[in-house]
């Protein structure tokens, strides 16, 4: 396994898998420093394995687990906000803007087409 191969699978391990994406204060620089890179590695890093940016892929992995938990019907007594939040979105704005950008759709649509 190669050094790119290795940082990877950390990536995946630490952001996706431990799910750090869901803490909004979680970012690229202490990523970095727990990977032993330069913020610039890894930037390169992110670029050449997942094609996205830091903030893509937890913005990709946040709109993930919302529609998850729209579609849940264990999550209906939470309102949008609320799982906005529990995704680890700071405030709403921010959660729409990432949501309609990811997803091409908003919250409310997610969770209407699952009522029916």
């Amino acid at each position: 396994m190669d050094k790119k191969d290795s940082h990877k699978g950390k990536i995946d391990a630490i952001l996706i898998k431990g799910k750090r994406y869901c803490d909004p204060d979680f970012s690229a620089k202490q990523l970095s420093e727990e990977l032993g890179v330069s913020a610039s590695q890894l930037s390169r890093i992110l670029k050449d394995e997942y094609g996205m940016t830091y903030t893509d892929i937890v913005h990709y992995q946040r709109v993930q687990d919302a529609i998850r938990h729209l579609r849940d019907q264990r999550f209906a007594p939470y309102s949008i906000d609320d799982i906005g939040r529990l995704v680890g979105f700071k405030n709403r704005q921010s959660f729409f803007t990432a949501f309609k950008k990811v997803s091409g759709t908003t919250p409310e649509r997610i969770r209407q087409r699952e009522l029916f």
